[in-house]
């Protein structure tokens, strides 16, 4: 009888470390994935800010050209204001991902330390 207790008692501490180790795998997953998200958002605020100053640039010259009378060099400004708007749209959109991302870490981090 005591062996097979010694053996049931062996299993269950194997199961319980095997079981930690796992839920440590995922609150160390969960960080690293927060802290790339964090990253990722400060790369993309920085991309943000030049895309912005080019964007005003753009429209300065645009302006400048409308007031001047030159008509086809307001239009090709125009033209470069618009696709640097695309590019800030797509980054507002991947940082708006991002956030999502980091919302979703965090939760599952709290989940996985309340049930560690």
């Amino acid at each position: 009888m005591t062996r097979i207790a010694l053996i049931g008692s062996v299993t269950a501490a194997l199961l319980l470390a095997g079981a930690s180790s796992a839920v440590a795998g995922d609150i160390g997953r969960d960080i690293r994935d927060i802290r790339r998200d964090r990253a990722d958002i400060r790369r993309d605020e920085a991309k943000l800010r030049e895309e912005r100053v080019e964007r005003n640039y753009d429209l300065r010259r645009e302006l400048h050209a409308i007031e001047h009378g030159n008509l086809r060099a307001a239009e090709r400004w125009d033209a470069r204001r618009r696709q640097e708007q695309r590019e800030i749209n797509a980054i507002n959109r991947d940082l708006r991902r991002d956030r999502l991302d980091i919302a979703r870490d965090r939760t599952d981090l709290r989940r996985d330390l309340r049930g560690y």
